[in-house]
């Protein structure tokens, strides 16, 4: 079974799921002799984890917005919202693919939080990892999310070597 996280029962506490399957699952989260198979049958006897995946993906939108309350993502916290996938059956692609708006919300705030002081911290640095792996983005589609607030803080006067880029966007030189 998942352990799950101190901050994950207040993220429970404070935002109590409408939805009757989510609401069933957290329940059985917080439950000590709660376990996996229990989990499973609350899924396998609603048959329905496809039309709550929706809700689910929210559910965990939900818990990155609170996770980010305090702008960094412990292990603990990265580790809860990958079982959250799991428990959910959340595959990779899903979120850029249905929630594609809402993730970019997420990570766009975030983003313009981190450059605007126009140097990346390892608190920051740790968290952008962490973004990645949490909405399951490849390198590729990271760096593409991003770039629009590294060339802001490039055009800010920012040095490359402070933003934790790998290369410089088209058109900018040392």
């Amino acid at each position: 079974m998942y352990t799950l996280s101190e901050n994950y029962k207040r993220f429970i506490e404070e935002n109590k799921s409408k939805n009757k399957i989510i609401n069933q699952i957290e329940l059985t989260l917080l439950n000590e002799d709660g376990n996996k198979d229990d989990i499973d049958k609350i899924i396998i006897h609603n048959n329905q984890i496809e039309s709550v995946r929706n809700e689910a993906l929210d559910y965990l939108i939900s818990y990155a917005y609170f996770v980010l309350s305090d702008d960094f993502i412990s292990e603990e916290e990265l580790y809860d919202f990958t079982a959250l996938k799991r428990i959910f059956r959340i595959k990779e692609g899903d979120f850029i693919k249905l929630k594609h708006f809402e993730v970019l919300e997420v990570l766009k705030q975030q983003f313009i939080r981190m450059y605007s002081d126009n140097f990346i911290d390892t608190k920051e640095a740790i968290t952008k990892v962490n973004l990645q792996i949490m909405f399951d983005l490849s390198y590729d589609e990271f760096e593409s999310l991003k770039e629009d607030e590294v060339i802001t803080s490039l055009i800010n006067g920012a040095n490359p070597k402070d933003l934790d880029i790998s290369t410089l966007p088209k058109g900018f030189r040392i």
